[in-house]
């Protein structure tokens, strides 16, 4: 013993210590009270007597101490048909799988790192847990799909006129934010993979910060996001409405004082601006417009030039100093000297864009007011929403890296669902888990259930 090294005595003691938990854990369930069979159990769901059908049923358990095997009662219920431990059910152990606190370990490494293969390293090193990849996708989309279906519940519920509980206190702003990305599937049929587009929806609270002598974008600040949550799915742009919609009325939408909806121009987001939040204010994201009049300057005087340099200079000053009118002017211009696309042009073609910018600027005139939103103190920028796909992208896209098709089952959208919960900074992933480590009462198992 005392020839050994710091590091040899920590994995010695670490062992040892696990192993003494392990003893203790089995020791705890042995002299629970449900774990004896010399007394009456009543069906925890309707108060009838519970039928045992095995007095010391064995069980294995994973937990985060490494597998433990310990007996208890297992019984039916005659009258309503459930069948449960009720050990089992009043300590908060699932039906099958390992414990809570070990499937959030996995959950948690899953959504962190990189990959599966990735957070199977880090459960080995750091928790000990020998896991395969494969069994560390299966339980953290099996939790995915837990997250997302009782997500679909709630928005099915709402649908059909439920009401959502709204905080307390109503939000002084809130800004909801949506954008984009894309991940990789396969697809029966399909050489190769086949781009699917994810959304990706933020919600979160601030405080207006008014500087409406701000001389240009770069020293604008506005008001800074607070606590953020989120939603993401692969779902259609209509669906996903509804989630986000009810995403924003958990974090108290219908009373806020101001509500703002920051995006792209994108058709797709307009719609769903419209159809569930059309009373909020629109602010068309700073960046994406001055993308526009920068693709609108090279288009027009060919990139690199001088002329295009000044003609985007003095477009972003009045789009700064809201001249939208005049933007439009300019770009009618610029698109009259080059000429009308012909009835095939390709969209990158500079007659197809100086047209095509001619309709966006005039489209989204309410939402590029910036001095207006200066004055009020509001952001400017998708920011949130747009870092949100990047993050959310770290995780699910890859030039080596698919999932398998569309919908539960798949992957993706139960992982999306699952890293939403994560990134929400609302508390949400620990009350997730808190709920999920409760007693609970044994659902009746449904008929053709193997």
């Amino acid at each position: 013993m005392l020839k050994q090294s710091l590091s040899e005595l920590e994995e010695f003691l670490s062992e040892r210590y696990l192993q003494l938990v392990r003893k203790m854990l089995m020791h705890r369930f042995a002299v629970d009270p449900r774990a004896h069979t010399d007394r009456e159990y009543r069906c925890a769901r309707c108060e009838g007597r519970l039928r045992i059908q095995e007095g010391q049923q064995k069980r294995k358990l994973w937990t985060i101490f490494g597998e433990v095997e310990y007996a208890r009662p297992y019984g039916t219920c005659d009258r309503c048909g459930i069948s449960y431990a009720p050990m089992d059910c009043g300590l908060g152990i699932p039906p099958t799988g390992g414990s809570v606190r070990r499937t959030e370990r996995v959950c948690h490494a899953a959504v962190t790192a990189r990959s599966f293969e990735a957070a199977a390293d880090i459960l080995l090193e750091h928790d000990g847990m020998s896991l395969s990849a494969k069994q560390v996708r299966v339980i953290s989309e099996g939790e995915g799909k837990r997250v997302a279906e009782e997500r679909g519940r709630e928005v099915d519920a709402f649908r059909d006129g439920e009401t959502i509980v709204e905080p307390q206190q109503a939000p002084d702003l809130i800004v909801v934010t949506a954008d984009g990305g894309r991940i990789q599937t396969r697809q029966e049929g399909a050489e190769g993979g086949v781009w699917k587009e994810d959304k990706i929806g933020a919600i979160y609270d601030a405080s207006p910060r008014k500087d409406p002598d701000a001389a240009e974008a770069e020293k604008y600040e506005g008001a800074k996001a607070g606590t953020k949550t989120f939603a993401a799915s692969l779902a259609g742009w209509e669906e996903f409405g509804w989630m986000l919609c009810v995403e924003a009325l958990k974090r108290g939408y219908r009373t806020a004082k101001e509500k703002l909806f920051i995006s792209d121009g994108a058709q797709s987001l307009r719609t769903l601006r419209q159809t569930h939040f059309a009373d909020a204010a629109f602010i068309l994201d700073w960046y994406h417009a001055v993308e526009h009049l920068a693709d609108c300057a090279k288009a027009a005087f060919g990139e690199g030039s001088e002329e295009c340099a000044r003609w985007y200079k003095r477009m972003k000053r009045k789009l700064w100093d809201g001249d939208v009118a005049g933007i439009v002017r300019a770009v009618e211009k610029e698109s009259a000297r080059v000429g009308k696309p012909a009835a095939k042009e390709t969209d990158g073609s500079p007659r197809v864009i100086l047209h095509r910018n001619i309709g966006y600027f005039d489209d989204n005139r309410k939402g590029l007011d910036y001095p207006r939103f200066r004055a009020e103190g509001w952001p400017i920028g998708s920011g949130v929403a747009e870092g949100a796909v990047k993050q959310f992208g770290m995780r699910l896209k890859g030039t080596e890296k698919f999932w398998n098709g569309f919908g539960f089952g798949m992957g993706a959208e139960e992982m999306l669902a699952l890293c939403a919960l994560h990134r929400s900074e609302d508390g949400r992933w620990k009350n997730h888990w808190r709920r999920r480590s409760q007693p609970y009462i044994r659902e009746p198992r449904k008929k053709g259930a193997a």
